[in-house]
């Protein structure tokens, strides 16, 4: 008996059904560049860690779709979560249940796989119906990162676009909140901006924005584990998954921390290469990220010792020691997406250089009440050894503009209140 009569396609596509809507009205800031998407003939995938809205986004597109005049029976929507079966079965299926194969007809078909991580040689059995079928539009979707990067560079070199589905920003928060009035008139609402700053920092998946602090530190745990203990192994050669946890430990008591595998090793009691092994693990699966000392060569950065973040910084809060200017400073080195911070062999150090083209700006984290020029002398050295002639200093409340000088030539300074750098951070540079 063929696997194709097994398969429920009613299931899993409500929208087939007339006047159907997965009504999902808030949407995130990434479901726009993916709607762009919607005609191109590249597949379309969104990755990223669990509980970000992945799932969401394709029924907000399919709505979409439907909404612009698309023959609902031409859309089709299969998740990988609980089955796995060939995706030729699949399409099978769905032509059987159209009374008609999809070369023939002469209109799009938009396919939408969730889960996707989960099917044995996805990248395959995928680039052989973009390559022979000409009207099937992919939408694929995954947590797994090494899923698409590896395997999609080696099968699907040039037919695939990314999206990395991130955990909330601060705008997008207020928006879930139901505050977004409040990013209308930012200045007017300073005093309420600083407060949801302050709970933002600790919720920043759209299923807890509401949420007591018992229930977000609950729903953090929740989440590490089933990316640790269930994700990963699936994954990767993984020995000894409570590794895994204590490593993620480690780093949200110190977000920042640099990465000195040779002590870290014998306090683990595992060898560098299966500890550097594990950081790539985490990272890959969306909790870790990585920073580079800044060179202008790259190589060097490459070779010089990095820095370790969480890629939420409310994993911080499974150790309630952890400093919160560290906090801060670790959901800024994710919302700027930056990759390099810098520490000179004399330990000067600024949190995080955003480099782009000829353009060179370093950023410090000073979450406190009061800053003074002494918390400046990073900059300061970054600015006299790059050239650079623009800083920015993240504070609590202070604002304004400071001017230094080294070697005759003027620093501009722009202190920026936490709250106000992370509604606009691109707006600095």
């Amino acid at each position: 008996m063929s696997i194709i009569t097994d398969i429920n396609l009613e299931k899993q596509n409500f929208h087939w059904r007339e006047g159907f809507s997965y009504n999902f009205p808030i949407k995130r800031e990434l479901f726009s560049r993916a709607a762009k998407e919607i005609e191109s003939k590249q597949i379309v995938s969104i990755t990223g860690l669990r509980r970000t809205g992945k799932s969401t986004i394709l029924k907000q597109l399919i709505d979409k779709l439907i909404e612009s005049g698309t023959n609902r029976g031409h859309i089709l929507l299969f998740s990988f979560d609980e089955s796995q079966p060939k995706i030729e079965d699949i399409i099978k299926e769905h032509e059987k249940r159209l009374g008609k194969e999809f070369l023939k007809i002469n209109e799009k078909i938009y396919i939408f796989f969730d889960e996707i991580q989960k099917l044995e040689d996805w990248q395959n059995q995928v680039k052989f119906f973009y390559d022979n079928y000409s009207n099937i539009k992919f939408f694929v979707s995954g947590s797994a990162s090494l899923f698409i990067k590896k395997h999609a560079k080696e099968s699907l070199a040039g037919r695939i676009y990314e999206l990395v589905l991130e955990p909330l920003s601060f705008s997008e928060f207020l928006v879930f909140r139901g505050k977004e009035s409040l990013l209308e008139k930012p200045q007017m609402s300073e005093e309420q901006l600083k407060n949801e700053f302050s709970a933002y920092l600790k919720r920043q998946f759209i299923e807890i924005v509401n949420e007591s602090e018992e229930k977000c530190g609950e729903y953090i745990k929740s989440i590490l584990e089933k990316v640790i203990y269930q994700d990963i192994p699936k994954v990767f050669p993984i020995e000894n998954e409570e590794l895994l946890m204590r490593i993620i430990r480690i780093v949200a008591s110190q977000p920042g921390m640099l990465s000195d595998y040779e002590a870290l090793s014998k306090e683990l009691g595992i060898n560098r290469i299966t500890l550097s092994n594990y950081f790539f693990y985490l990272e890959e699966s969306f909790l870790l990220k990585r920073l580079y000392n800044f060179s202008k060569n790259m190589l060097t950065s490459e070779k010089k010792m990095k820095k370790i973040y969480l890629s939420a910084s409310f994993f911080a809060f499974l150790c309630n020691e952890t400093d919160e200017t560290k906090i801060a400073e670790n959901i800024f080195a994710a919302l700027l997406k930056s990759k390099f911070f810098w520490r000179s062999p004399q330990k000067h150090e600024v949190d995080i250089v955003m480099a782009g083209g000829e353009k060179i700006i370093p950023v410090e984290i000073k979450y406190k009440e009061n800053v003074s020029k002494k918390d400046m002398h990073g900059l300061l050295h970054f600015c006299k050894k790059f050239g650079a002639r623009n800083a920015v200093l993240v504070t609590k409340n202070a604002e304004g503009k400071e001017e230094l000088f080294t070697g005759g030539e003027k620093i501009s300074v722009a202190l920026v209140p936490a709250w106000k750098f992370a509604l606009q951070p691109t707006a600095y540079f």
